[in-house]
């Protein structure tokens, strides 16, 4: 990563975090955790477009992966999403997966070409929104 991309991975997530958060204190303690998660062993940050996507690994041919950033533009998301899992596949991953509160991304990958599967479960005590695909 040159330190043009280093510079829009930063700005991309600074932003993100400080529309997420009460205050710039909270922004910089998320940004922190960010900084710390994607030095741990499995985990990787991929930038496609205006979207970071925090991809981590949950077991073999498994990942997680949570979004940060904020495209204005619906087709530009679902290209980057498509880019992604095309990437996962190609490096061996089979199921990919990301849960939110609320269903906003079933909108979005309705949209994709991809099979994704939506079903409700409980993280951390709180009702959520799975969304899983089989590359």
């Amino acid at each position: 990563m040159d330190q043009a991309e280093l510079d829009e991975v930063l700005r991309i997530a600074t932003d993100y975090f400080r529309s997420q958060a009460s205050s710039e204190e909270e922004a910089q303690k998320m940004l922190g955790l960010l900084a710390h998660t994607v030095q741990e062993q499995g985990a990787k940050l991929v930038h496609l477009g205006n979207y970071l996507f925090l991809v981590m690994v949950r077991g073999e041919g498994y990942v997680e992966v949570h979004t940060i950033g904020d495209e204005k533009n619906p087709t530009e998301l679902i290209k980057n999403f498509e880019i992604l899992a095309s990437y996962l596949k190609n490096i061996g991953v089979k199921v990919a997966y990301t849960y939110a509160e609320d269903k906003k991304f079933l909108r979005l990958v309705r949209l994709t070409n991809l099979k994704v599967q939506n079903y409700e479960s409980t993280v951390d005590g709180k009702k959520v929104h799975v969304f899983m695909v089989e590359l």
